[in-house]
């Protein structure tokens, strides 16, 4: 039978017990190339995916979790702490509840995007958590995505163009080229890659559309253009 966690009381002791479980599988020759691998932006414990995964299910099959405050307050201690995979652990434990997560998480889940920022992290939730309460809600939607279009954060701009990237079919196609314009000409790495993502992800429905944008906005970079293009 599945632990009900009484967070309110044990956030702290379940974290620290999670800490552990990492500490006590840490490969400091590991940690060192993993950190170096993210540009010494983040200390490692240098457990690969896929014990750290392990972590994850192992957990999530010992105590019944409910997406509530208490979860989330154990996800910002995992947050809060200086090693990334308790970052990857947190959104581990978030995933599963994506299709259950409502506007009320949003201001969490940008939290999330604008701290401790970086490729790994922003990708693991605005697609999958984000991007998930926008597929239904499509008012809060426009409204987060365009504030994050007018946003200087980089990783805010690159969550409103890469947020629709499950929504396969759906997807908006007006928003999304509004998102890519939006910083058309950006000279940043991860803004550009993320517009060519997501064009090559929309790709696979509606190519001739995703064709004839590139070819209508030329100031596009060419990482842009070159990922966009890719599969068609």
């Amino acid at each position: 039978m599945k632990k009900v966690i009484p967070i309110d009381l044990n956030t702290q002791l379940i974290y620290q017990d999670l800490k552990q479980q990492c500490e006590e599988l840490s490969d400091q020759a590991k940690a060192l190339a993993m950190k170096a691998y993210m540009k010494y932006l983040f200390d490692f414990y240098g457990i690969n995916a896929l014990n750290r995964k392990e972590i994850s299910r192992t957990f999530k099959k010992n105590y019944k979790l409910v997406l509530d405050d208490h979860l989330w307050q154990l996800v910002e201690y995992l947050w809060a702490d200086a090693h990334r995979e308790m970052q990857y652990i947190a959104i581990d434990l978030l995933t599963p509840f994506a299709n259950k997560m409502t506007a009320a998480d949003l201001p969490q889940l940008e939290n999330m995007i604008i701290s401790k920022s970086w490729w790994d992290t922003v990708d693991g939730i605005a697609p999958a958590l984000a991007g998930s309460i926008f597929r239904d809600n499509h008012q809060i939607r426009d409204q987060y995505v365009y504030r994050w279009m007018e946003s200087e954060n980089i990783w805010l701009q690159r969550s409103a163009i890469i947020c629709q990237l499950k929504h396969g079919k759906d997807t908006d196609w007006n928003l999304l080229s509004e998102a890519i314009l939006s910083h058309d000409t950006s000279k940043e790495f991860f803004v550009r890659k993320g517009q060519g993502w997501a064009l090559r992800q929309y790709s696979k429905y509606n190519p001739l559309a995703v064709r004839q944008f590139v070819e209508a906005n030329p100031q596009l970079s060419g990482l842009t253009k070159k990922e966009a293009l890719r599969k068609i």
